[in-house]
């Protein structure tokens, strides 16, 4: 019995710790190709991605705005992704392909 609840209590912190939202990699630089999507006005739904991970923007119904190639690193491209998403209140999200890495 107390071996359970000890294994109950470790599966309960091991996944309620929180993962590190932006990567750790700031000094490698990549280019990237970057493409803004619009997120498309529903009836039923309201006008939003889901994640800033751009989960939709494969989804037909997105609606592409622009792309565009960038040099930045994995942090700094975590951060824009993260600020398109929070600052449009979930309506424009950036999706990255990475094209190659830059430099050393």
């Amino acid at each position: 019995m107390a071996k359970n609840i000890l294994i109950a209590l470790l599966l309960i912190v091991a996944l309620g710790c929180k993962k590190n939202k932006f990567s750790d990699d700031n000094t490698n630089l990549y280019k990237w190709k970057r493409d803004l999507y619009k997120a498309p006005v529903q009836k039923e739904d309201p006008a939003s991605f889901y994640s800033k991970d751009g989960g939709l923007a494969s989804n037909w119904r997105a609606i592409f705005i622009s792309s565009d190639f960038v040099i930045l690193t994995k942090y700094s491209r975590d951060k824009q992704q993260d600020s398109i998403f929070k600052a449009s209140g979930r309506m424009q999200i950036y999706k990255y392909e990475e094209i190659e890495k830059v430099g050393n």
